[in-house]
C-alpha cells in the first residue's frame, strides 16, 4: 500500500498488535487485505480486538517522522452488512478456510435439510438451526486435528451428508430423516464451545458442559417449545446426540442404540480422521511418510505415487 500524507484511505484490516500510548490514540499493528503491514492510530477509550477483521477509513498523518494511518471510523466486519462472496474473500485473505465456497456449503446443507419429510423432526431442526445458522457457516469442527479452520464445522457436517447417502443406498432399513437432522445437529452447538470462529480456545461453557450436552438440550428445548417434548422424534434426535461420539471418556453418556446413532457415530468418525490424514498428506512428498498422527493410533501414512 503506497501512503501520501494527508490523503484518505480505507480498507479491511486484520489486527496484529496494539500497543499502549500515552497519547491522545495509541497504535494498533494491521495487515491488510493484500498483507501489507500498517499501523492505524485508534481514539483513547476505544476496544478493540485482537485477530479480527476491521474495516479502517482513515487519513494519513506524520507520527515522529513515520507515516501512520490515523482511524476516523472503524466498524468489525461481523457487524457490516456485506455480500457473502465479498465476506468469505476476506475471510480467505486473513485465515485458513474450508476447501470450498460458501454458497456451496449452503446449497449442500440446506437443500438436504428441506428434503426432511417428518414433520416433527423437521421443525425442530429447523427451528435450531436458524438459531445458529449464522455463526454455523463460520465457525471450525474443532480447535485442532480435524477441520480446524473458519467454515470447517459446516464443511465436516455436508461432508457427513453426502457420505450418508451412500450409507442410506446400501442400509436402506437406515431413516433418512434422523439421518439428515441428526448429521446437522450433531456439531452444531460446537459454536458455544469455542471463544471465537478465529480463535482456538474453549469458554468456560464449553469445557464445563460440551457441545454434547448442549446439544441435547437445545433439541428438548426446541421440541417444549413446538409442542413435541412427549414425541419419539424428538427422544430419537437427543439419543443421536448423546451417542455419537459413542465413548464416555470422549464426551458420550449413552453408546448408540439405534441404527441410525451407530451410522452417524461411524460416519463422524471416518470424516474427522480422514480429513486429518487427507491434511497430512498434502505436507509431505510422495514417497514420504507424514508425521504420527494422534487421532489415527499415532500411526505414519506412506504418500504413495498414485495418491491424488
Amino acid at each position: 500500500m503506497y501512503i501520501e500524507i494527508g490523503k484518505e484511505y480505507c480498507f479491511y484490516g486484520r489486527i496484529d498488535q496494539m500497543n499502549a500510548s500515552t497519547y491522545e490514540d495509541f497504535p494498533i499493528n494491521v495487515t491488510s487485505e493484500d498483507m501489507d503491514k500498517v499501523v492505524v492510530r485508534i481514539a483513547q477509550g476505544n476496544h478493540l480486538l485482537m485477530n479480527k477483521i476491521y474495516y479502517f477509513e482513515t487519513t494519513a498523518i506524520d507520527f515522529k517522522d513515520k507515516i501512520h494511518l490515523k482511524a476516523t471510523k472503524f466498524e468489525l466486519l461481523s457487524e457490516k452488512i456485506i455480500p457473502d462472496e465479498d465476506r468469505e474473500r476476506l475471510m480467505r485473505a486473513f485465515y485458513d478456510y474450508a476447501p470450498i465456497t460458501l454458497s456451496a456449503l449452503k446449497e449442500g446443507i440446506e437443500t438436504r435439510l428441506n428434503q426432511i419429510e417428518n414433520e416433527i423432526i423437521k421443525a425442530i431442526t429447523l427451528d435450531i438451526f436458524k438459531n445458529y445458522a449464522d455463526d454455523f457457516y463460520l465457525y471450525p469442527a474443532a480447535t485442532k486435528f480435524h477441520h480446524a479452520y473458519i467454515s470447517g464445522l459446516a464443511y465436516h457436517t455436508l461432508t457427513m451428508l453426502k457420505l450418508a447417502e451412500g450409507f442410506m443406498m446400501v442400509y436402506p432399513f437406515l431413516n433418512p430423516d434422523l439421518m439428515i437432522a441428526g448429521i446437522i445437529l450433531h456439531d452444531v452447538t460446537k459454536i458455544l464451545e469455542f471463544d471465537s470462529y478465529e480463535g482456538n480456545e474453549y469458554t468456560v461453557q464449553g469445557r464445563l458442559v460440551g457441545h454434547i450436552t448442549l446439544g441435547a438440550n437445545a433439541i428438548a428445548l426446541s421440541a417444549k417449545k413446538l409442542g413435541y417434548e412427549d414425541s419419539e422424534e424428538a427422544m430419537l434426535l437427543q439419543h443421536i446426540i448423546l451417542s455419537h461420539h459413542y465413548y464416555g471418556n470422549f464426551g458420550s453418556p449413552k453408546k448408540p442404540n439405534i441404527a441410525e446413532a451407530l451410522a452417524i457415530h461411524f460416519i463422524d468418525n471416518i470424516d474427522s480422521k480422514i480429513a486429518v490424514l487427507g491434511e497430512a498428506l498434502e505436507e509431505v512428498n510422495y514417497g514420504s511418510f507424514t508425521e504420527q498422527l494422534g487421532v489415527l493410533d499415532k500411526e505414519k501414512y506412506y504418500k504413495h505415487k498414485l495418491t491424488k
